[in-house]
């Protein structure tokens, strides 16, 4: 009897620490979810960091890293991309020892976001995807963390115009967790890209009906609203269609949202020139190019950071590779010592080879990169972005040898279509040069048409694939 008194005696401080810091820990995300709901992004930020300061010695490891992970989501959501980095990165470290494939598939996702915010969309899309494998092959689903990873990369499917992807991962985020977010997803893309208004207003009245939840946060309301403005925009209602985009920007101020804020601007740039208002659509556009300016100069600053992660990453998998060989090492010289000497001589050639492939990707991959961070790319990609006058001038001190190359082919093309072949050569999509030089997607696929068949290009060949082959 007395031994058993002695042992609960010397574990109670230990159950009763355990429990205090579960209250404060759930205290501590019942706080911050309320912030943000709130749109408080930054005092949800102070809050948590003050906790770890506060904490982070004692915490369990799984607790840490989810307040981690928490916390690089609200830095990436007030676009200070770096800083997210840096807690996502010690998320990273302390799960190595936990091997928690859920946190794992989070730390994914917001990884994911940085990448694709500054432009990385290739590699945005390998973390969203690496995410959902993860949860997909989870005993117990988070229905949640599925319908967030399948609707980010659901982003990138539509910028890059691949809509049957896109489809298809919005339709999974609502399936798995219909919200007001995902049904304006969904009813943007009938808007926008299907033109049924039928299927978006159904959409939009789901957004309606799920954000009477005081479960969802103020941002999401912003996206409704967005989405309402595109839908009156296209009734030609475009009062309506203002209204909804200034009460949706209004949030998105409040919330500090740079991103939202440059976007919607450029939604009512558009509805503005509808109506012919030049003066509030010259202001529109004015805030639209300067928040994007802004951001693009804030990106640039910080474009070490994702090549350091990215080459982290390639090295990583170069030790795992040479991991698995030393294991098939190991494991033929237990099963036969008289063959073991034929086996290391094929082994070792092996290595080498496939190290030199690997030392050439990676030679290759660095120098994509450089070209992402060169700053006069970026300066000839901002230029095209704002239609300037001055980018087909700065494309050529850029690229010295790409006029005389393509006019090899054709020595009669004109000055319009030498700078579509610039914009092709930037890895533009039709869309993009559509909006960027204010004219109808249906223009833009007439003129690629017309200037394929002046360079006699075939059919099957990718245009920009070809246009980089073809110039050096």
């Amino acid at each position: 009897m007395f031994k058993n008194l002695l042992v609960m005696l010397l574990f109670l401080p230990v159950f009763l620490f355990s429990q205090h810091s579960k209250a404060e820990i759930d205290s501590l995300k019942a706080k911050v979810f309320q912030l943000r709901k709130d749109g408080k992004l930054k005092d949800a930020f102070v809050l948590s960091k003050r906790f770890l300061q506060e904490n982070e010695n004692s915490l369990e490891k799984k607790d840490l890293v989810s307040i981690y992970i928490q916390t690089g989501n609200i830095l990436s959501n007030l676009s200070r991309i770096k800083e997210s980095f840096s807690y996502l990165e010690l998320a990273l470290k302390e799960n190595e020892e936990l091997q928690d494939k859920i946190l794992e598939s989070r730390i994914y996702g917001e990884y994911g976001r940085n990448y694709k915010e500054l432009g990385f969309h290739q590699k945005a899309t390998e973390y969203y995807t690496k995410g959902i494998d993860l949860l997909k092959h989870n005993t117990k689903p988070k229905n949640l963390q599925l319908q967030y990873l399948y609707s980010i990369r659901g982003v990138i499917y539509e910028e890059h115009g691949r809509l049957d992807f896109l489809y298809k991962d919005l339709h999974s985020a609502f399936q798995f967790y219909p919200d007001t977010y995902s049904a304006s997803r969904l009813a943007k893309y009938f808007i926008v890209h299907k033109k049924n208004l039928d299927s978006a207003k159904y959409y939009l009245k789901k957004g309606d009906e799920l954000f009477e939840s005081d479960k969802t946060p103020i941002f999401q309301k912003s996206v409704l609203l967005r989405i309402y403005g595109r839908l009156y925009f296209e009734e030609k209602d475009y009062d309506k269609a203002i209204s909804c985009y200034k009460e949706s920007l209004l949030i998105s101020q409040t919330l500090n949202k740079p991103i939202d804020i440059r976007d919607t601007n450029k939604l009512l740039y558009k509805v503005y020139k509808a109506i012919n208002d030049d003066k509030r659509a010259n202001q529109s556009l004015e805030k639209y190019t300067n928040i994007n300016d802004s951001l693009s100069f804030e990106h640039k600053k910080i474009q070490e950071t994702p090549i350091k992660h990215i080459l982290k990453d390639k090295e990583q998998e170069v030790t795992k590779k040479e991991e698995n060989y030393l294991f098939l090492i190991i494991f033929i010289f237990i099963i036969t010592a008289l063959i073991i000497c034929f086996v290391l001589k094929r082994i070792s050639k092996s290595n080498n080879r496939q190290r030199q492939e690997i030392i050439l990707k990676n030679e290759e991959q660095t120098q994509e990169l450089k070209l992402k961070v060169n700053e006069s790319f970026e300066e000839v990609i901002q230029l095209a972005k704002t239609n300037s006058p001055e980018f087909w001038g700065r494309f050529q001190e850029v690229y010295p040898n790409f006029r005389s190359q393509i006019l090899n082919l054709n020595p009669e093309l004109k000055p319009s279509e030498l700078i579509l072949c610039a914009y092709i050569y930037l890895g533009f999509t039709t869309k993009d040069i559509a909006d960027y030089t204010f004219k109808a997607v249906k223009t833009i696929k007439n003129n690629k048409y017309n200037l394929r068949k002046r360079l006699s290009i075939p059919t099957e060949n990718d245009f920009t694939i070809w246009m980089r082959d073809f110039i050096k």
